[in-house]
């Protein structure tokens, strides 16, 4: 790779990735107010919001690692139920970043959620999952 191909690829990178947050909170707000999303996913969102943003948690964030945990799997739980509740097109449509990401969020998503109980896995979150969306082919943008 050529020195500017470097440096177009490092910015391009650098660009999505300060991108990710706003397009990731773009998703969730456009996933709450599609109609297909139950009411019952919308609640669980907001009630997962109030919880990270409350200064009292299960596990106090004061404990190193262990204090921020429980808020990542909580939300782990809340975006898989949330992004499986809808089809795949339209979880793409409603995602203005390189399909990349998505797929990286995935990912990272579903090997947090390994390292639950069974139990826990299959009561917050639907039994029946999306295929994975990597496997699907999708336009480039």
């Amino acid at each position: 790779m050529s020195n500017s191909g470097l440096k177009d690829f490092t910015k391009t990178t650098v660009k999505e990735l300060l991108w990710f947050i706003p397009n990731l909170l773009k998703l969730l707000y456009r996933l709450v107010n599609d109609k297909s999303v139950t009411t019952l996913d919308r609640t669980l969102l907001l009630a997962t919001a109030a919880y990270v943003f409350s200064p009292w948690d299960f596990l106090p964030d004061m404990v190193p690692f262990l204090g921020q945990l429980d808020d990542l799997v909580l939300l782990a739980l809340v975006f898989k139920r949330l992004t499986d509740s809808v089809s795949s097109e339209v979880l793409y449509s409603y995602w203005d970043g390189k399909p990349d990401l998505l797929y990286l969020l995935e990912d990272i998503v579903r090997l947090g959620l390994q390292f639950l109980p069974p139990g826990i896995y299959q009561r917050l979150v639907k039994h029946s999952e999306q295929p994975y969306r990597a496997d699907l082919e999708y336009g480039s943008e």
